[in-house]
């Protein structure tokens, strides 16, 4: 890259001389750059005019349209690897596990792009199963999620915080106003079952190690459906975050209620590849995460 830079001075000048000038190099450096050049490609690239400058060959003009072609590509690759050392530009890949995803996404997502707004983002959302394997394939950089058993698979992680789950009940329910709920109180409603693949104790099975064992009513992969149904008075679920609108897309409102007997924390983690949060966009966009959840915890 050098030697081209040499070739497309001189070229551009029309003089060695003035080439070293332009440069900050000597004459002598120009002269044995070039010589060093043409050798290697076995081509004559300069006419060389005593006290008169040097001229293109043919040769040389063809060489030279490649060569500042490539001179371009390198310069934008130098102000690439600067943004990427300082975080301000880039691509970065973020798995989000569904049920926070709704919840954290949108708020990381502008949180990040207001501190770099030149880091393109790539967001996955799936169940844990589908992060882990985006990890491990290196489709995704980083992962937000619930740990089911992350480090098991050689992931690195980082708790970020621990969470209980919440009774999910329709507004007109006469519980739906109590400070808080206890198991006992929940034996004679239904309870909706999201239902997640992968490793890990499900809410119900949480529930059941507790000593309630609740008549399933409906059983579903999707939490806005469990949300829905709670709305319409089907029974009750468990979750542990609602979603600033606590209304369903029925327009039915739901609220959260804290269980006195809490059920076991939850831990929320980050996840990557060893050695990827290190990295300088990694490493600011686990930042962004941070200050989100922590915010989240405040309030």
């Amino acid at each position: 890259m050098r030697q081209l830079e040499h070739l497309a001075a001189s070229a551009r000048t029309g003089s060695i001389a003035a080439a070293a000038r332009e440069l900050g190099v000597t004459a002598a450096a120009i002269a044995a750059s070039l010589g060093k050049l043409e050798e290697a490609s076995g081509l004559v690239l300069f006419d060389r005019f005593p006290a008169q400058g040097v001229r293109l060959t043919a040769a040389g003009r063809a060489v030279l349209e490649t060569a500042e072609g490539l001179l371009s590509l390198g310069q934008a690759l130098q102000v690439q690897m600067r943004g990427l050392e300082d975080c301000s530009s880039g691509h970065l890949r973020f798995a989000c596990y569904h049920a926070l995803a709704y919840v954290f996404a949108p708020e990381i997502l502008l949180q990040h792009r207001q501190r770099w707004p030149k880091v393109a983002l790539e967001v996955f959302e799936g169940s844990f199963e589908q992060i882990q394997r985006q990890l491990e394939t290196a489709e995704a950089d980083l992962a937000l999620a619930y740990d089911q058993g992350f480090e098991a698979r050689g992931l690195e992680i980082e708790l970020l915080m621990r969470v209980r789950p919440k009774v999910l009940l329709p507004a007109m329910h006469p519980f739906a106003s109590r400070q808080a709920l206890r198991l006992t109180d929940l034996t004679d409603i239904p309870y909706i079952l999201v239902k997640e693949s992968g490793p890990g104790r499900s809410y119900l099975d949480m529930l059941r190690r507790a000593g309630l064992d609740p008549t399933v009513a409906l059983t579903t992969r999707s939490y806005e459906l469990a949300r829905s149904c709670v709305g319409k008075g089907a029974g009750f679920t468990l979750m542990a975050f609602q979603p600033p609108n606590p209304r369903t897309y029925h327009n039915d409102k739901v609220v959260a209620v804290p269980l006195a007997d809490g059920l076991e924390e939850i831990p929320i983690v980050l996840a990557a590849r060893p050695g990827v949060m290190k990295g300088p966009l990694a490493s600011a966009f686990a930042a962004t995460c941070r200050d989100v959840l922590r915010a989240a915890c405040v309030h």
